[in-house]
C-alpha cells in the first residue's frame, strides 16, 4: 500500500512523462493503486498512455509515428509499411486502447488472407488484454465477458468485442463491424477485398484500417494508398525503434536490391523479369486453404492426391509439396521443408509416410545429381507412382509453364504462406537464343544469388504430375 503522498507524487509524474510512466508500467500493484484515479482514469482515453502504462509498451516513449498511428481518429487509414516496423502490433494496440475501452459496445473484426494470419493480430489484442489485472476481470463469464480462440469479449461498462477471421465469403457473411481491421491486406485476392471486404462496411462512421507490405501494383491497397481520402502511413522498417540496426544489416545481406525496396523500404517494386508476377500469385491465395503441418494429424483427403519431391544437396532444402485435384482445383495443402543436411533415409522416411496417408497418384522426384537412388529406394519400400525427372532448362520450362498455366486458368489455389510466394516472385527469366535456325527460342531459369527456389520447384513438380489424369491402380503402399 503506498503512502498517500507517494501514490500523489506517482500519478503526477505519470501524467508529466510517458518515460516514467513507462517505467511504472513494470510494477502492477503500483498501477492498481493508481489505475481508479480520476486523473489516470482520464489519461487512459489517450491510446498511447494506456498502452504504456496498461500493456508495458515502452517502446512507444521513441516511437513518434507510432504515438500519430495510435491516436489517428481517420475513418480510412492505410499502413504501407516495412518488415518489423509494427504494423500489426500498433493496430492490435489501437484496437484495444482506442476502439474496444473507448467506444461502448463496439465491434471490431480482424480480417486476413487466412484464419491463421488474422490470429497473429488477435493473439496481440489477448495479450494486451489478459496480461492486464485490471482489463482481464472484464473477459470474465460472471461479467458478461467472453473469451475464446477467436474471439474476445469484454463485459460491462465496456461490452465490446475483437473476432479474428479468415477473408472467406462463408465466414464472413452476415457480419457489418464497427471497425475492419486488415492485415497483409496486400496478399489478400482483389475481389475478395473489393467485393467482399468493403461491402460490409455499411455501418454509419465505420472504420477501415488496411495494413501490409507492398507486394502488387494492380491492387486495392495500393488503389487505397494513392486514394486522398485515406489517412496514409509510409514507413520504412529503419524508422522503427523495434527494428535494431543488426536486423537491417542481416536483412541487407541475405536480400536483393527488390526485396530490400519493398520488405524494408516498403515501395511498390516488381522484380525484374519476375516469371510468377505478384498480382498472378495473389489471385491463388485461397483464404479458406488451409496447410497440415502434422502428418499424424492429418485428415485422409477426398480426391487423388499428387506429391513433388525437390531433394537439396549442402546447401539447398529438401522441399516435399502435396495437392489434390478438388473438382476443376487442384489445391496445395501439404509443404515441409526438411533442415539442411537432413540424411536422404530421413527423407525417404517422410515422403514414405505420407504416401501412406494420403496415396499418392504420383510422386515427381527431381532426380538430378543423386536423384536416381532415391528414386530407387522409393520403388523398393513400395511407391510404384514414383517417376524421377532430370531437370534440364527445357525441362524446366515445360514444368513450370505448366505451373504458370494452371495458375492463369485460375485452377492453382495456395495458402498464404510467404517464403512459398517470394520464392514463386523471385523465380526470374531470360531468353536464350537459338543456336541454329531449327531451334526455337527457350527460356532460362534462375534465382537470386543466395536465395532458394525449393518449395517453388517441389510445387511445381506436384502439379506436373497432376497434368495427367490419375491411375489409382499403380499404388502400393507398404509398411516400413
Amino acid at each position: 500500500m503506498l503512502k498517500a503522498e507517494d501514490r500523489e507524487n506517482i500519478i503526477k509524474a505519470c501524467l508529466q512523462d510517458l518515460g516514467f510512466a513507462a517505467k511504472t508500467s513494470d510494477y502492477p500493484d503500483v498501477i492498481k493503486e493508481i489505475a481508479e484515479d480520476p486523473r489516470i482514469m482520464e489519461a487512459f482515453k489517450d491510446p498511447v498512455f494506456a498502452a504504456v502504462l496498461l500493456a508495458n509498451q515502452k517502446w512507444l516513449v521513441n516511437a513518434p509515428k507510432h504515438q500519430e498511428f495510435l491516436r489517428d481518429n481517420s475513418t480510412r487509414i492505410v499502413a504501407a509499411c516495412g518488415r518489423g516496423w509494427g504494423k500489426s502490433l500498433t493496430i492490435s494496440l489501437k484496437a484495444v486502447y482506442q476502439f474496444l475501452l473507448r467506444i461502448p459496445k463496439v465491434e471490431i473484426l480482424i480480417v486476413s488472407s487466412s484464419q491463421r494470419q488474422s490470429m497473429q493480430m488477435f493473439d496481440y489484442c489477448e495479450k494486451h488484454v489478459m496480461a492486464s489485472d485490471i482489463l482481464n476481470m472484464y473477459t470474465k463469464p460472471g461479467r458478461g465477458g467472453r473469451h475464446t480462440r477467436t474471439i474476445l469479449k469484454l463485459g460491462k461498462p465496456f461490452e465490446g468485442r475483437i473476432e479474428a477471421l479468415p477473408c472467406s465469403p462463408n465466414k464472413l457473411r452476415g457480419k457489418h463491424p464497427d471497425v475492419m481491421l486488415v492485415d497483409e491486406a496486400s496478399i489478400i485476392p482483389t475481389e475478395m477485398l473489393a467485393s467482399e471486404l468493403i461491402m460490409m462496411l455499411t455501418k454509419p462512421d465505420v472504420r477501415l484500417i488496411m495494413a501490409g507490405t507492398p507486394f502488387g501494383f494492380d491492387h486495392p491497397f495500393r488503389t487505397a494508398f494513392n486514394n486522398p481520402n485515406y489517412r496514409v502511413y509510409h514507413e520504412p522498417s529503419y524508422n522503427s525503434p523495434l527494428v535494431s540496426k543488426e536486423n537491417l544489416e542481416e536483412w541487407r545481406q541475405i536480400m536483393t536490391q527488390e526485396q530490400w525496396q519493398r520488405e524494408v523500404e516498403a515501395k511498390w517494386v516488381e522484380v525484374l523479369n519476375s516469371y510468377f508476377p505478384e498480382d498472378l500469385i495473389r489471385e491463388c491465395v485461397d483464404p479458406e486453404l488451409g496447410f497440415i503441418e502434422d502428418l499424424e494429424k492429418a485428415e485422409i483427403p477426398r480426391g487423388p492426391v499428387f506429391a513433388g519431391l525437390d531433394l537439396g544437396k549442402q546447401q539447398d532444402f529438401s522441399v516435399l509439396a502435396i495437392i489434390i485435384i478438388d473438382g476443376e482445383k487442384l489445391k496445395h495443402f501439404y509443404l515441409y521443408q526438411f533442415p539442411l543436411g537432413t540424411k536422404y533415409s530421413e527423407v525417404i522416411a517422410h515422403v514414405a509416410r505420407a504416401n501412406q496417408i494420403f496415396r499418392f497418384s504420383k510422386i515427381i522426384v527431381d532426380k538430378s545429381g543423386v536423384g536416381d537412388p532415391i528414386v530407387e529406394e522409393l520403388e523398393n519400400i513400395g511407391l510404384r507412382n514414383v517417376e524421377g525427372i532430370v531437370l534440364t532448362d527445357t525441362n524446366k520450362e515445360e514444368i513450370l509453364s505448366n505451373l504458370k498455366i494452371q495458375m492463369e486458368q485460375k485452377r492453382l489455389a495456395i495458402t498464404d504462406y510467404m517464403p512459398l510466394i517470394m520464392q514463386m516472385n523471385e523465380q526470374q527469366y531470360e531468353y536464350l537464343k537459338p543456336k541454329t535456325a531449327q531451334e526455337r527460342i527457350h527460356l532460362k531459369f534462375k534465382h537470386p544469388s543466395g536465395h532458394h527456389d525449393d518449395m517453388l520447384w517441389a510445387l511445381a513438380l506436384a502439379v506436373y504430375g497432376a497434368r495427367e489424369k490419375p491411375d489409382r491402380s499403380r499404388i502400393i503402399v507398404k509398411p516400413f
